[in-house]
């Protein structure tokens, strides 16, 4: 599995336990693989275990970066593409604008319309907040 399919099995992961709130998430995740026939990454086993254990943290700093936007309006698969992004920049030690980028390109596929400017915009924001990029980056 590549990076990139690694970021989309979280994401979705990420997006399904949007929906199950009552189901442990590493379940999710061992369902999902055996669904898929498929071994996951270790970098997808960490990554969505980081994001699951942090989704507090990193609902904040994603809410705190949206400016005139409350995260229960933006739409689950925005959210879990940001959820996604802001664990791996917050949580592993993967440069912020691969992050970025990767959220972008995933939402370009995924998301529609104006999704990836508003993903980018706010992933920018969490960076600059978090200190992981400075102005002029």
């Amino acid at each position: 599995m590549t990076r990139r399919e690694s970021r989309i099995c979280v994401f979705e992961l990420l997006y399904e336990t949007d929906f199950h709130k009552d189901t442990d998430p590493l379940e999710i995740y061992e369902r999902s693989l055996e669904a898929r026939e498929a071994k996951g990454s270790e970098f997808a086993k960490t990554l969505f275990s980081l994001c699951a254990l942090n989704i507090d943290d990193i609902d904040n700093a994603i809410s705190g970066s949206a400016e005139n936007w409350k995260i229960t309006r933006m739409s689950a698969v925005t959210k879990a593409i940001l959820r996604m992004a802001v664990g791996e920049m917050l949580y592993t030690d993967v440069p912020p604008k691969a992050c970025i980028n990767e959220a972008v390109e995933i939402a370009k596929v995924y998301d529609e319309g104006k999704a990836p400017r508003f993903i980018n915009g706010i992933l920018n924001k969490v960076a600059r907040a978090q200190g992981k990029i400075v102005d002029g980056e």
